[in-house]
């Protein structure tokens, strides 16, 4: 009863905002375009219209993914969700109208709107915690590098998670059915999966809520389809294989956006061109050795933002937190990511898709593929500037989740799925926790010491 209640209040609490959202968009509508609304169906529809734009970019944007992500990025999906259903609302206006309208009228209704949503979405987000506290954990693990890496994660987001127990899959049973009765939620980390089978069968007849960290086996199999044999089900893994005309929309699409991206941004990359060349008189343009579909090898483009001689050692090596080798201003345009904007060349010469795994340098990637031989089947498809782990993930996330996210990309592509991908970097960009980099100690995400 109490969780249908607490479902109840927060239901209600997103529909206020919508309700809040709708009532200043009207209002403003009202005050500043008079001589463009329409009569009482004309403005239903209108505001009909206004309400599913805003539920798409809130899907897109993870707007309603209270207590999944961050407060910093609800905010921020709900700031961007409203920027974007805004300037439809003001294009299809202009549209009606025939001429473009004053933009004055539009920004004023976004700047009250966000002056309203954002103190009730943080209020929002308060009721979440407050109703959905976190409950008391266990952690089954099976490999202590990954326990540690999982408990520093879990450290970051207390509200979510209270670790009170960690123990060993080769403690005695009895020990870790007894944490599991202590306990409301259960993480298992690389348990064995014979032992894991039988513990999850117990967790679920004593109603736990379980977290499993994923494998690579498991994530074919959470991506298959299910047939039926007479009366048998089976779950049937088969890579999704595009088609041509499937892989000639998304070239179509790398094109376009590559050319829209060069046209809005060329000025820009003008001027940073000049800054990072007067900055020390050396190219600004930075050219690396990467690795694409099958292996293949490309070179990838880039503003510099290392000093010259970053790596006069001979030694590849990532982008550490405090790395001294980084520019003021290649710092800059790091965490903006506008030193990748000359990729948009890569993309629109082949090499590279807009969506797509990141492309590794090939003695990191050698390196990964020791540790992880599945590692390599990153590179079925062409290598992207955005994507999954670009996107879910951070610039030192370990190379196994970066795997892990790439596989699902790839099982699951769909040119729709792209799209929203795309949409979903603009998100990331405004995320400094995005571009954070490895270790002080260490020359790649597998923490090898220097």
């Amino acid at each position: 009863m109490k969780h249908k209640s607490g479902s109840f209040i927060l239901f209600l609490s997103k529909a206020t905002l919508i309700f809040v959202i709708l009532a200043l968009c009207f209002a403003g509508l009202r005050y500043f375009y008079e001589e463009s609304i329409f009569y009482f169906w004309g403005n239903n529809i209108l505001l009909a219209l206004y309400a599913a734009i805003l539920y798409l970019s809130n899907r897109v944007y993870n707007g309603f993914n209270f207590g999944n992500v961050s407060l910093q990025e609800i905010v921020l999906s709900w700031i961007l969700s409203l920027i974007v259903t805004n300037a439809f609302q003001y294009f299809i206006l202009s549209l009606f109208e025939e001429k473009m309208l004053s933009v004055v009228g539009v920004l004023i209704i976004l700047g009250v709107q966000l002056l309203f949503v954002i103190p009730m979405v943080i209020v929002i987000n308060i009721i979440y915690n407050l109703l959905n506290p976190a409950h008391d954990s266990v952690i089954i693990y099976g490999n202590k590098e990954k326990l540690n890496e999982f408990l520093r994660i879990t450290a970051k987001h207390g509200e979510r998670f209270k670790v009170n127990h960690v123990i060993s899959q080769n403690e005695s049973l009895n020990n870790i059915l007894n944490l599991i009765n202590a306990s409301k939620s259960v993480f298992f980390l690389n348990v064995n999966e014979n032992k894991q089978e039988g513990l999850l069968e117990y967790c679920y007849l004593n109603d736990k809520h379980v977290f499993v960290l994923p494998s690579f086996s498991r994530i074919l199999i959470n991506t298959a389809s299910t047939i039926w044999v007479s009366h048998t089900p089976i779950f049937s893994l088969k890579t999704p294989i595009p088609d041509m005309s499937t892989l000639l929309v998304k070239r179509l699409i790398d094109i376009i956006v590559s050319l829209i991206v060069l046209i809005l941004t060329g000025w820009l990359m003008i001027g940073i061109w000049f800054a990072v060349r007067l900055y020390d008189n050396h190219p600004a343009i930075y050219r690396q050795t990467r690795v694409t579909k099958d292996g293949k090898l490309f070179t990838l483009l880039k503003f510099r933002s290392m000093r010259p001689n970053a790596e006069d050692d001979g030694v590849p090596r990532l982008t550490a937190v405090d790395d001294d080798r980084v520019t003021p201003f290649g710092r800059f345009i790091r965490k903006s990511r506008l030193d990748e904007l000359p990729q948009v060349f890569n993309v629109l010469s082949g090499a590279m898709s807009i969506v797509g795994p990141r492309p590794e340098r090939p003695e990191i990637a050698a390196q990964y593929e020791k540790k992880y031989p599945n590692f390599a089947f990153r590179t079925k498809v062409k290598a992207g500037i955005t994507g999954f782990a670009q996107i879910y993930g951070r610039y030192n996330t370990a190379p196994e989740e970066k795997l892990f996210l790439d596989i699902m990309y790839i099982e699951t592509f769909s040119i729709i799925g792209d799209l929203k991908l795309m949409l979903q970097t603009i998100n990331v960009l405004f995320l400094p926790t995005s571009t954070e980099g490895i270790e002080n100690d260490s020359i790649t995400a597998l923490r090898e010491k220097k």
